[in-house]
């Protein structure tokens, strides 16, 4: 499309809107200062295979969403291609995680992100208008020596904010957990927890299978351990008291007392310092052992993880449900 008016909406789209969209985005991964608040199939996963630090991963990625806002704001000539680029680039993770199986959220705006279709509508609606509706070069301001200054000085201060802000946020504190006090002679005590790290994150439970229980990473952070674990079967399952299918897990399933007395239930705190969220579902009456993961941590965790023990070894492990490790399928 051409002409003046289509022309101002080309400007207004490239110079303004989709900077403040990115905006948006890096000021509430900068808030919640937590990898998880990067797309899980498209790349955590793929971090967490190359072996990448994670942190480091966001801080560099919130840093470049500064980089492409600058270039939008303050060098007119860019700023189409870089809206172009940021655009195509969002939607295309976002489609990504649709053909991963995610079809909940992306994180893109933290813990409160809407679906990710309505994300990808957003983007997509963007995209499409960052296309139809073309600056004219006369709209575009021409690249001069100020505005390049200025570009620069706002990519510094968004680099050096982003490491300054998301890197002393990946260091794990003194730890704590949610499980009370514990006695010395009790033989699910973990006698020599391992230190926690800044994140916890996995794509590969399934390589869990066939191991002995004590060699996965994950119970070795546990002050207390599940009990009974090297009885004939035993059910663990890692539940967020904000996750509306743990909620429903404990209503339809572990209020069972034959099923909920083989199961032992361990929270997901809400973050590092917290425990459970103040807006969580109300715990129901369960035969369940209740446990939590120390606090300190920041756990990346689909919940429900569930794993399954048999004699002391893993015999299956899924995220984000429970019916397939626990036998409940029709």
């Amino acid at each position: 499309m051409r002409g003046p008016v289509t022309a101002k909406i080309g400007l207004v789209l490239c110079r303004i809107v989709v900077p403040l969209w990115v905006l948006s985005g890096a000021v509430f991964k900068l808030i919640e200062r937590s990898p998880r608040t990067l797309p899980r199939e498209t790349i955590l996963n793929v971090a967490d295979g190359l072996g990448l630090h994670l942190y480091g991963l966001l801080a560099t990625l919130i840093a470049l969403e500064f980089l492409a806002i600058a270039v939008m704001v303050f060098l007119g000539r860019f700023a189409r291609a870089m809206a172009l680029f940021m655009l195509t680039a969002f939607c295309l993770i976002l489609v990504g995680e649709l053909v991963g199986g995610n079809f909940t959220d992306c994180g893109c705006l933290g813990a409160k992100s809407p679906p990710l279709w309505v994300m990808l509508m957003i983007d997509g609606t963007l995209l499409v208008g960052v296309v139809l509706f073309k600056p004219t070069p006369a709209a575009a301001a021409r690249v001069s020596r100020w505005p390049v200054v200025t570009a620069l000085v706002v990519i510094l201060a968004g680099l050096g904010t982003s490491f300054g802000v998301v890197i002393p946020a990946g260091r794990a504190p003194e730890t704590t957990d949610g499980n009370g006090p514990v006695q010395p002679d009790d033989p699910t005590v973990n006698p020599a927890p391992a230190p926690l790290l800044g994140v916890w994150f996995t794509s590969k439970v399934e390589s869990w299978i066939g191991k002995p229980w004590q060699e996965i990473d994950l119970f070795t952070y546990m002050r207390k351990w599940p009990k009974e674990m090297e009885s004939l079967k035993r059910y663990v399952v890692f539940y967020s008291r904000t996750c509306d299918h743990c909620e429903a897990m404990f209503l339809e399933d572990l209020t069972d007392p034959a099923l909920g007395s083989m199961v032992t239930a361990v929270e997901v705190p809400q973050s590092k310092s917290v425990l459970t969220s103040s807006d969580a579902w109300p715990m129901p009456a369960t035969e369940c052992e209740l446990l939590a993961l120390p606090l300190g941590c920041d756990w990346i965790i689909t919940a429900p993880l569930t794993i399954t023990v048999e004699n002391g070894y893993v015999t299956c492990a899924t995220e984000g449900d429970h019916i397939q490790c626990m036998g409940l399928a029709d």
